[in-house]
């Protein structure tokens, strides 16, 4: 079943252990931060800093897992077009997007990834704090092994990560509301392939 996040954007749903999820960029270029909990102890959520160090890396791609602040694999990756995606990064937030200047200048537009995931993690019963979020799609590295580096995301319009769920669970997705180098000033909506019947609560920031 597919499902289309509109830009700026957030839907939270459930997931059953083995099924799969797709999340793509329509029209290329386009982040979407995205954030899991095991669904029968959500305190247990995605953890960058847990999937960096078991991954043993600071880009992940097919067959590598998503991990949670227990060490436990939550999300593996079955199929991926791009190949580039970020878990060094924060989910944008609402004062980093209307208080301090960027590529872009400051945003005057409220909600920022951080605040839409939360609204949608809200809408589908999850009262847990947002984490920090792999960035689907964003291209970022340390370069002088010393300084974070964001570049042009090269995700081509269709572009898909494919995951397997390792564990039942409870993902929220955003389109990224943040413009400038990575997502472009244009900013899109994320589609989703989920299983069919799947239930996606969408929230934002924009409809309060």
């Amino acid at each position: 079943m597919d499902y289309r996040i509109p830009r700026r954007s957030a839907g939270a749903f459930e997931i059953d252990r083995g099924e799969t999820v797709g999340v793509a960029t329509p029209e290329g270029r386009q982040i979407a931060d995205l954030v899991a909990f095991a669904r029968t102890n959500p305190a247990e959520r995605f953890a960058q800093s847990y999937t960096r160090d078991l991954n043993g890396k600071i880009r992940i791609t097919t067959g590598d897992d998503l991990y949670t602040t227990a060490g436990e694999s939550i999300l593996q990756i079955v199929a991926d077009d791009c190949g580039v995606h970020d878990i060094l990064f924060g989910p944008c937030t609402e004062w980093m997007l209307t208080d301090r200047p960027h590529a872009e200048g400051v945003q005057d537009e409220p909600g920022g990834c951080r605040e839409n995931l939360g609204l949608a993690m809200e809408a589908i019963g999850l009262d847990e704090p947002v984490p920090d979020a792999m960035n689907v799609f964003q291209h970022s590295t340390i370069t002088d092994q010393t300084y974070f580096d964001v570049r042009e995301s090269p995700a081509e319009p269709g572009d898909t990560i494919t995951f397997e769920a390792t564990q039942d669970a409870i993902i929220a997705v955003a389109a990224c509301s943040a413009k400038g180098l990575a997502s472009g000033s244009t900013l899109g909506p994320i589609d989703l392939s989920v299983p069919d019947g799947t239930v996606v609560q969408e929230a934002s920031v924009q409809e309060e």
